[in-house]
């Protein structure tokens, strides 16, 4: 059964706009649960062809793996790619992440407006990705910087982007990149150069967790240390923590749980920001 997506927030011309970017955290690996999975007058997300839709998980669909399965681990596939397919019986929807969670508390502070989300994080992507012309390690056709510029122009001709929400980093932690600080400061310049976004519009970035392997902990610092000193450095850009939440059991990623508190914390960080102007 595929959930039908018309809402009539998606003829608004107001919309409230939330950019998510940044890599598998953002884009989320969180398994779905039935609130997830119920539509919420008002709170929309753009497709990758441009078009509307409710906004039910899994909001970023970045991944093969990313979706409706089978129990078997087969997964379901609607006649429009871009549909979610609701579960039957034992099937499972994986990917939850914080972005609905904020969507949802930015709407109900805003009676009478509606919330576009703009999901354009990518699984796995270096913050080379998110340069002008970087390309996805994955999968060369992609252009996780490009293509998040091109979907949220398209948002923009529905609303304004009010917030920007970020977590990326494992894979730079994993190659030890010390050039992360210039190359994430160079991520944060090019999209308010190129989506005209002013001071006024608070660049939210989460923390590296608590919970990954070696291979990824032994690095964190080097992202950890640049999101501190942009946090000090820009006054549109604000810190939120996850180094209390829990991991769904892989080690790399937050569970259910811990996407909605993420997800809560960026809005109260978007709500502190927004006292202090």
């Amino acid at each position: 059964m595929n959930i039908q997506h018309h809402d009539s927030a998606c003829d608004s011309t107001d919309k409230l706009l939330v950019l998510l970017a940044g890599q598998s955290n953002m884009a989320g690996r969180g398994y779905a649960g039935s609130d997830d999975l119920t539509a919420i007058p008002g709170l929309v997300m753009i497709r990758p062809d441009g078009k509307w839709q409710s906004a039910i998980e899994p909001i970023t669909k970045d991944r093969k793996f990313v979706g409706t399965f089978q129990a078997s681990g087969e997964k379901v596939v609607s006649d429009d790619p871009f549909e979610t397919v609701l579960p039957q019986g034992d099937q499972k929807v994986c990917g939850v992440g914080p972005g609905r969670t904020f969507g949802r508390l930015l709407l109900q502070a805003n009676p009478g407006k509606s919330v576009g989300l703009i999901p354009t994080a990518v699984g796995g992507t270096p913050i080379s990705a998110w340069l002008p012309g970087g390309v996805d390690t994955y999968d060369p056709v992609n252009h996780p910087y490009d293509d998040a510029v091109k979907k949220a122009r398209e948002a923009q001709k529905s609303g304004r982007i009010v917030a920007v929400l970020w977590h990326q980093g494992e894979s730079d932690s994993v190659k030890n990149n010390e050039n992360y600080l210039p190359e994430l400061r160079s991520v944060i310049e090019n999209f308010k150069r190129d989506l005209d976004l002013g001071d006024d519009v608070p660049f939210i970035a989460g923390d590296m967790a608590s919970f990954y392997e070696e291979r990824v902990s032994c690095h964190i610092d080097i992202v950890d240390n640049a999101l501190k000193v942009l946090a000090a450095e820009l006054p549109f850009f604000r810190l939120v923590t996850t180094k209390d939440l829990a991991d769904r059991g892989d080690k790399l990623h937050y569970d259910t749980p811990s996407q909605h508190i993420f997800g809560e914390r960026c809005f109260e960080a978007y709500c502190s920001f927004k006292k202090e102007r």
